[in-house]
């Protein structure tokens, strides 16, 4: 089981561009308000969880371990028939198999963002 956090800012190229803000996401607050956990393979966006929780974006860029928590940046863009959008993504993972500890350890961030969109 896995409890998953997708946040996703969506903007033209215009916005993309004149509003710095939109590239950015803020992290969530500390302590993080997991959802209920739901059963694995998952899919949000444009990554995947795999039933043996390896985290997939084009390959794999993660192995989830349990009740270690994940944040997935990246960003992407995409020509669409009403012209160029931008997007970023963020995605919170935590795989949650067998005992629960009494806390979690800090959160890894894994960074796709490329700096050039």
């Amino acid at each position: 089981m896995i409890s998953a956090i997708h946040r996703r800012i969506v903007s033209t190229k215009a916005e993309w561009r004149a509003d710095p803000a939109r590239r950015v996401i803020p992290p969530l607050p500390d302590p993080i308000p997991w959802p209920a956990p739901i059963p694995i393979p998952v899919s949000h966006g444009r990554i995947r969880v795999s039933a043996n929780a390896r985290v997939y974006r084009f390959r794999q860029i993660a192995q989830l371990r349990p009740w270690c928590p994940v944040r997935i940046l990246c960003n992407e863009r995409r020509a669409l028939e009403d012209g160029l959008w931008h997007a970023i993504e963020d995605l919170y993972l935590l795989l949650q198999t067998g005992p629960a500890p009494a806390e979690l350890p800090p959160l890894r961030l894994i960074d796709l963002r490329h700096p050039r969109l």
